[in-house]
């Protein structure tokens, strides 16, 4: 019974600490250094509890923060679980529909996007974790069609993932990959690259 109420408390800690940082995340992102609004403060202690809570049904929330070439990015990831699942010996591999949310600044610019991914995780057992490999090809949407010196020419593009990372009880730490572009479907087609870390806890 000990047993039972310290994991229940180290989990209940847990989803508060990511609770706490998504929406820290989401405040600090939408405040400028000379103008702190309440509002952010709400937005941000409400996403919060809906994490901490996991009012969406989540399998994984999380969050991602990314560069590429002077633009940087910061997103909200959520995940929901697809019925397809397979074993090969040590080789786990499962399924889930990956929701991202954020948006990506150049200096003064600023590109809010979504991004709906089915994501592949590749886990093998590792020390008192595992080992995860995450794939997926995906939609993404670009609220603008430029971002800097950049050029994309539409609003819809394609997205690939590829990352790595490490599960350690609830925790998944890792590096991620994100390739988006139209696939020259139009011209300019700059497209964005970004790597960047990862964080998620699994509910």
């Amino acid at each position: 019974a000990k047993r039972s109420m310290r994991k229940a408390r180290r989990t209940g800690i847990s989803r508060l600490a990511i609770g706490m940082s998504a929406g820290l995340a989401l405040y600090s992102g939408g405040v400028k250094a000379e103008e702190i609004k309440l509002y952010n403060l709400a937005v941000g202690a409400s996403v919060g509890s809906a994490l901490v809570v996991n009012l969406v049904n989540a399998r994984q929330a999380g969050l991602d923060f990314g560069w590429d070439d002077g633009k940087e990015r910061a997103r909200l990831l959520l995940n929901w679980s697809l019925p397809v699942e397979r074993t090969y010996g040590p080789l786990q591999v499962t399924t889930g529909l990956e929701l991202a949310l954020g948006s990506s600044t150049y200096k003064d610019e600023e590109q809010p996007m979504a991004n709906l991914t089915p994501l592949f995780d590749w886990s093998l057992p590792a020390g008192p974790g595992h080992a995860v490999l995450e794939t997926g090809l995906g939609a993404a949407y670009l609220s603008s069609t430029s971002l800097g010196p950049d050029q994309y020419s539409t609003y819809w593009h394609f997205s690939q993932i590829l990352g790595v990372g490490y599960v350690y009880q609830n925790w998944q730490l890792g590096w991620r990959y994100q390739h988006i572009s139209n696939g020259s479907i139009e011209k300019p087609n700059n497209g964005q690259n970004f790597h960047g870390l990862v964080l998620k806890y699994h509910y």
